[in-house]
């Protein structure tokens, strides 16, 4: 189990190692920041090592440029490595620092760093500028500040505050920074800034540590425009737990934010990372321990969500018996498409055939059939009479193991009588998507009657209307609106985007970290609502929607890898992709690395 925890979560995980575990503050605060020093010396021995499939950058500065064992490989999943080292700084100004931080590859991916060491080959050849607040965070930065210092770095500390604001362990560590020689420059507020902007030109990489987890109000002001000179910076961005200003909890900036390259959490995941914003904002995650065994105190404060993991998603993928025929592989009917709209229904049928369906049926509308009929091999096809709705609908449902339904099949009153017959009469197995689930906007609550048992598979527009709210408003709080779409329909609901969330009924949350932009093509929906209508042949519902959503992101991922590029997936060479997948899901094997 891959655990996230909310902010307060985290704060009680850090209060019940101190206070029952006895192990002292400054303690967690020496192990976070020696953690995230120690994934900064690594990032800055990557030196100019491209990711995989990255376009060449300039040649890094000369003391940057030598080369030294790094950390791990430089090719990592979701298609890039640690970066390090910064590009010949152009000319100052915004749009400089916008198109440098465009030209660099943002894969997201996260990475667990349980136990790195020291990997630095001294002395570290690089010029750091820490930028702490006067809290907690800015005491991680000044033990960060601290240990490359002793590694050799060039670092320069900047204080968002006077000295006399930093109090507790933070100061601690303020004095220990300060006492070994190391510089610092107050920045209280009122300060000019223009120190802070001429160190930035000539760092490496700069470091946020102004706030931490804790921050839960807009930051603006002084402390807004430090931020904002942070983030016209050319060089590389590191903060420390998460981007400051960005909310711990729902992923949504707090007025000024700080945009990194790369984010050092420590402990654990926090949710509001794992949100397309906080991604966004956070670039690329490294998760550092504190020194203290997790279970225990997991087991007394919780976690909010986990993270889906390939082991367990392999582990479901059992091999089938070799006796098995294709009514036992899984008996799909798909109840899509209309005169216009073939595609959708088409792409949902041929994906689940390809995740293992024996058997697969397009239901379709009688004028839209002939057109249908002409385009299949595999797939069968049926039609549904718009004079006897219920009773082809019944004839087409009988002997299916799940049904998949709403692609394509339009939104006029006669897709609505189909969908409520479907939908809250039968008693199977069925994902729910797209057109189907706009017949239910406004009216979630008719959802929690259905006979059978539900998967919902929106984005944010398709859930925005079902909640009676905008995409935005559900973008702006994901977890909070999927948990409320839970609650009013008693479904398993699944809320597609960068960082796809599956919440359940029993109150547990599952969070997708694989996938890349390249998903975000026409019809790559409809073929995830039929991978998991293939995988419930086998399965229980909640491990085949995690199952299927992590395939599905797992086919773009590899799909980048082998193209190089994040544009240009077509939605069919997703269901291509599938069956290899699922063999090396099943055998143990990292599709994208090949390793067991």
């Amino acid at each position: 189990m891959i655990p996230v925890l909310s902010r307060a979560q985290m704060r009680a995980f850090d209060k019940h190692a101190i206070h029952h575990c006895h192990v002292p503050g400054v303690v967690l605060m020496e192990n976070a920041g020696r953690g995230a020093a120690d994934v900064i010396s690594a990032i800055i021995e990557a030196g100019s090592a491209a990711p995989s499939g990255a376009a060449a950058r300039p040649a890094p500065p000369p003391h940057l440029a030598a080369p030294a064992k790094a950390l791990w490989p430089a090719t990592l999943a979701s298609g890039g490595g640690p970066r390090a080292g910064s590009v010949p700084p152009p000319p100052n100004g915004r749009r400089d620092a916008d198109d440098a931080r465009a030209a660099r590859v943002r894969a997201f991916p996260v990475r667990h760093v349980p136990s790195p060491g020291q990997p630095a080959t001294y002395p570290l050849h690089a010029r750091v500028v820490v930028v702490c607040g006067a809290g907690n965070n800015g005491g991680d930065g000044f033990v960060v500040a601290r240990h490359l210092l002793a590694r050799g770095a060039e670092v320069q500390v900047f204080l968002a505050a006077s000295s006399e604001k930093v109090t507790g362990d933070s100061r601690i560590n303020h004095d220990a920074y300060v006492d070994l020689g190391g510089a610092l420059t107050e920045l209280p507020p009122g300060a000019a800034l223009a120190p802070l902007e001429a160190a930035l030109a000539e760092a490496d990489l700069v470091v946020d540590a102004l706030f931490g987890t804790g921050l839960d109000r807009p930051i603006e002001g002084h402390l807004a425009d430090v931020i904002g000179v942070l983030n016209t910076a050319i060089c590389l961005c590191i903060a420390l737990d998460v981007p400051s200003g960005l909310d711990a909890d729902s992923g949504a900036p707090l007025g000024a934010a700080v945009q990194a390259d790369e984010t050092v959490t420590f402990g654990h995941l926090k949710i509001g990372l794992l949100t397309p914003e906080g991604a966004r904002l956070a670039g690329n995650v490294h998760v550092v321990d504190l020194g203290v065994p997790d279970r225990p105190i997991l087991a007394e404060v919780g976690h909010v969500a986990e993270v889906i993991r390939k082991e367990t998603v392999g582990a479901s993928l059992r091999p089938r018996e070799a006796s098995v025929y294709k009514h036992q592989a899984g008996n799909v009917l798909v109840i899509a498409g209309s005169s216009g709209k073939l595609g959708a229904a088409l792409l949902t049928a041929r994906a689940a055939m390809r995740t293992g369906a024996g058997l697969v049926t397009i239901c379709t509308w009688a004028d839209a059939a002939p057109a249908m009929e002409s385009r299949v091999v595999e797939l069968m096809t049926t039609s549904i009479d718009p004079d006897r709705i219920a009773a082809s609908l019944d004839g087409a449902l009988a002997g299916r193991r799940a049904v998949a339904i709403g692609p394509g099949l339009g939104l006029d009153e006669r897709a609505r009588a189909a969908v409520d017959h479907v939908v809250l009469g039968w008693d199977g197995l069925k994902v729910v998507d797209a057109d189907a689930l706009t017949h239910f906007a406004g009216r979630p609550e008719a959802l929690a009657t259905a006979r059978g048992r539900l998967i919902l598979t929106p984005h944010s527009g398709e859930l925005g209307r079902l909640l009676g709210r905008s995409a935005r408003a559900v973008e702006e709080d994901r977890f909070g609106a999927v948990r409320e779409a839970v609650a009013r329909t008693g479904a398993i609901v699944l809320l597609k985007g960068a960082r796809t969330v599956i919440a359940l009924p029993d109150g547990r949350m599952l969070i997708c970290m694989a996938g890349n932009p390249a998903l975000a093509t026409a019809g790559s929906g409809d073929v995830l609502t039929g991978l998991i209508a293939a995988l419930l042949c086998s399965m229980e519902p909640s491990a085949a929607a995690s199952a299927g959503v992590l395939i599905h992101a797992l086919a773009g991922d590899v799909w980048r890898a082998q193209t190089g590029s994040d544009r240009g997936l077509l939605a069919s060479e997703i269901a291509e992709l599938v069956p290899g997948l699922i063999a090396a899901l099943a055998a143990g094997v990292d599709p994208l690395s090949g390793q067991v």
